[in-house]
């Protein structure tokens, strides 16, 4: 059965939103590489124990994580935009916080880059979030 790259991006960004890393592998190349700012991650291993870590740190922090995602395409068709919607809760009080990747596709390999895109204001968003519930991302 051939698979669409839209489709490997999809069944990516949902294995994400499910903590389902087994199935994030899956699509995932050898050589993957995720690029988070200055940092580089290569292989699916390294990249999925980065998402872990992630959700892990959410879940510690907040009374309820929801997530979800949108996958648009771009002018390249082995290129898509995944917008991520995290809806964090804590103490009754919600936020949405919004987060992209940039997420390329080899057809025959899976996905073989994903770089992270700072979407303006949202780590600030979360940071004030945190403050005003006297939690800390380092623990």
């Amino acid at each position: 059965m051939v698979t669409s790259p839209s489709d490997i991006v999809e069944r990516l960004a949902d294995a994400l939103d499910r903590d389902d890393y087994e199935a994030a592998m899956k699509v995932m190349a050898d050589r993957v590489r995720y690029s988070i700012g200055e940092q580089v991650l290569e292989g699916p291993e390294a990249v999925v124990q980065s998402y872990r870590t992630a959700s892990e740190t959410a879940h510690r922090l907040f009374d309820r994580v929801e997530y979800g995602h949108d996958v648009v395409s771009t002018d390249d068709p082995h290129t898509f935009r995944v917008s991520y919607s995290d809806k964090l809760t804590v103490s009754g009080e919600s936020l949405t916080h919004m987060a992209e990747q940039q997420v390329t596709v080899d057809p025959e390999q899976g996905v073989i880059g994903i770089v992270n895109v700072d979407v303006p204001g949202e780590r600030e968003k979360v940071d004030a979030f945190l403050h005003r519930h006297d939690l800390s991302r380092d623990g």
